[in-house]
């Protein structure tokens, strides 16, 4: 077990106290330990990369965490009336069809190596700056608009990574025919 690992599994661990801090309506505690979830998933993938740590466990937790914990944030915040229902559904819908297609790619033992796009980088910033506002701000004065841009992206990057989910099958399956 190395440092970054740990951090992950820190993350993980952390989800269950801000589960908790939304249900019973401490929005300042989910806020900080949000934010320090934030931090130690900054500070994971740095000290992988700075102490050549990075490990195949390590790329599988670090996005099991990432998604843990945004997907719990959207489904709570729901759950408690702050987030609209249809957010939650994208964020959610688009996380498992990822997921899903990845598995798919995986399973057709096409060995590849996801990398996030600049479109996912956005749509993972603007899903977690919504979060942190909805928290900050008192949950029930928050503005429309953080939910319609982070929808926006959030379904934008989802058709982006079934697009290249099926260049990756298609193009797998023509060096397989030129082979044949």
């Amino acid at each position: 077990m190395n440092l970054p690992n740990l951090l992950s599994i820190f993350r993980l661990f952390i989800t269950i106290f801000f589960v908790l801090a939304i249900h019973y309506g401490r929005f300042d505690i989910a806020l900080v330990l949000f934010i320090l979830q934030g931090i130690s998933d900054l500070l994971d993938g740095f000290f992988a990369r700075i102490m050549g740590q990075k490990t195949d466990l390590g790329a599988l937790l670090d996005p099991i965490a990432d998604k843990t914990m945004l997907v719990s944030s959207y489904i709570m915040l729901t759950i408690h009336g702050i987030m609209p229902l249809w957010i939650m559904w994208i964020v959610l819908i688009r996380d498992l069809v990822i997921s899903a297609g990845f598995l798919i790619i995986y399973r057709l033992s096409f060995r590849i190596k996801l990398s996030p796009s600049i479109l996912g980088k956005i749509t993972t910033a603007s899903q977690i700056s919504t979060v942190v506002y909805v928290l900050w701000a008192n949950p029930r004065t928050y503005a429309q608009p953080f939910f319609y841009v982070t929808g926006f992206f959030t379904l934008l990057s989802g058709c982006q990574y079934i697009l290249r989910g099926i260049q990756i099958v298609q193009k797998k399956e023509g060096l397989i025919a030129s082979k044949s």
